[in-house]
């Protein structure tokens, strides 16, 4: 049994839903997890803002935009599918029914100008609410026997809307109904995103959560295979928009997949997949546009020959310097200089040190004003804007020669600003400025996989 999420774009519109038909009845038994429709979570967010603000008529606005691209989904699914559009009406009652949820939450925030975590919770849920049970009455509509099953009854979480963590040793239990609708010949299909509280208030399970949803299913129920399905063919060797001949990697370890969506790659983010790694359930990266490309294997294994798997990249990172000679032969002086970013709750994507200075790349500026006032305590702040993080992601880079000369060979005529080798002996990353990286990206590219 397998377990298949779709992300957003895969659920665009209704081609991409009869794709998603297609690729199902090949896979089955399996358990489906959708994410909303595209862009629809960011259209409830800021909805809810403005009903915040006191602009109650475009928040109404976006809920009927909402609901019309839902209904037009429809109709353009039983239109190109031929079915009878009677077929699918108690999909179009269920979007009037959260439509009609989310207006009545929109009043309500914008009488008492109040947005709480918990209310937002219950808006941003509406999308996979939406996009689940019109999928499931789709696939009925077309001949083949879907069930929905509402997240919140599967994904028991804690209250901490916005971030919930979900209830691992329950799942065990609420993921019966779903073997069981797959032992009775039907596929489950559920929303990504979301899961109830004790209380039985809905939250969220923040970014990535539809993929998280998934994985925690797929080690719940013991699946052969947990199966992402994207607008992408797996992880690419670089950026494919910045290096034209960048390729699908055929496979990577689990943490090589976590350095690169560190560094810059976006398919997904590794620690949402974590629960299926941890049951050593493979995890594969697919195309719903190119379903015959065999895309991206992630796996727990670890390999010991040395091996580039690909360059990655994340533009505007900002470094900060303090310069002091009281770090010279000081102890507690990091300790420090590193409770104030965590004070101010600013992760750190890079340190280098010498004898009198430290340097720290972050990838967020909300506060940096507060943070160079704070650390003048220390010494002397300097901070540089408009930067870029360069990375050469692998494995046994510590046990292998020649590495360093090929990248800066590659490099020669840009300027690097700072150099850290990565303590999980899997990258070696490098500031260059931003209007740099992408020539930097495609020259590593070049040396390392151009033949």
């Amino acid at each position: 049994m397998r377990v298949l999420k779709f992300g957003g774009t895969s659920m665009g519109d209704a081609d991409s839903w009869r794709k998603i038909i297609s690729i199902v009845k090949e896979r089955t038994p399996c358990v489906l997890v959708v994410s909303a429709t595209s862009g629809t979570t960011n259209l409830l967010i800021e909805a809810a803002e403005l009903a915040e603000k006191g602009n109650y008529k475009r928040a109404l606005e976006l809920a009927g935009s909402i609901k019309e691209r839902h209904n037009s989904l429809l109709r353009q699914f039983t239109e190109k599918e031929g079915c009878d559009s009677k077929q699918l009406r108690s999909a179009y009652d269920h979007i009037d029914l959260l439509i009609e949820e989310l207006e009545r939450y929109l009043n309500g925030i914008g009488t008492l100008g109040e947005l709480t975590p918990r209310t937002l919770d219950r808006i941003s849920s509406i999308g996979e609410r939406l996009s689940s049970k019109l999928l499931a009455e789709c696939f009925n509509a077309a001949g083949f026997v879907a069930v929905h099953i509402d997240s919140g009854e599967v994904i028991k979480t804690d209250d901490a809307f916005g971030q919930a963590t979900p209830d691992r040793q329950q799942l065990k239990t609420t993921t019966g109904k779903l073997t069981n609708e797959v032992q009775s010949g039907r596929v489950p299909v559920m929303g990504g995103f979301y899961g109830n509280a004790p209380d039985g208030n809905i939250t969220t399970l923040g970014r990535g959560g539809s993929d998280f949803t998934a994985s925690l299913v797929a080690e719940a129920i013991g699946a052969d295979a947990l199966e992402i399905w994207t607008d992408v063919s797996g992880m690419y060797t670089c950026d494919p928009r910045v290096v034209p001949d960048a390729t699908s990697i055929p496979e990577i370890n689990f943490h090589e997949a976590a350095e690169l969506a560190y560094f810059g790659a976006r398919v997904l983010h590794p620690a949402t997949i974590q629960p299926a790694v941890d049951a050593d359930i493979p995890v594969q990266v697919k195309n719903t546009f190119q379903p015959d490309h065999p895309g991206t294997t992630i796996t727990s294994e670890l390999k010991e020959e040395q091996n580039i798997k690909a360059i990655a990249f994340k533009r505007d990172i900002t470094l900060i310097t303090i310069t002091s000679s009281r770090m010279l032969m000081a102890y507690g002086f990091l300790a420090r200089v590193f409770t104030v970013f965590e004070q101010l709750k600013l992760p750190v994507d890079l340190v280098t040190t010498s004898e009198v200075s430290v340097t720290m790349s972050i990838d967020r500026t909300d506060g940096l004003d507060e943070l160079k006032e704070r650390l003048k305590e220390y010494g002397e702040v300097s901070v540089e804007h408009r930067q870029a993080l360069l990375c050469v992601v692998g494995n046994n880079f510590l046990k292998s020669r020649g590495i360093a000369n090929r990248v800066f060979g590659a490099l020669a005529d840009i300027p690097v600003r700072m150099i850290s080798q990565g303590s999980s002996d899997m990258n070696l990353s490098l500031v260059i400025s931003n209007d740099k990286v992408e020539d930097g990206a495609r020259q590593l590219h070049r040396e390392f996989f151009s033949e």
